[in-house]
């Protein structure tokens, strides 16, 4: 009964400790990608006022 008693508690440590670690990189991979975005948001912006003043001229 001991035996059991402490695998099952190691494998629900380990179950915790596995979502724990998938949840930060999940999180991290989302900020990632966030900025990605941005990047490229900034990059259509940048664009886009350099073809306005091409357009004025």
């Amino acid at each position: 009964m001991n035996l059991f008693f402490y695998i099952t508690i190691i494998v629900g440590f380990s179950l915790i400790y596995y979502g724990y670690v998938k949840k930060i990189d999940n999180d991290l991979k989302k900020k990632e990608l966030e900025i990605e975005e941005k990047k490229i948001e900034l990059e259509i912006k940048k664009l886009d006022h350099k073809d306005g003043e091409k357009e004025k001229e």
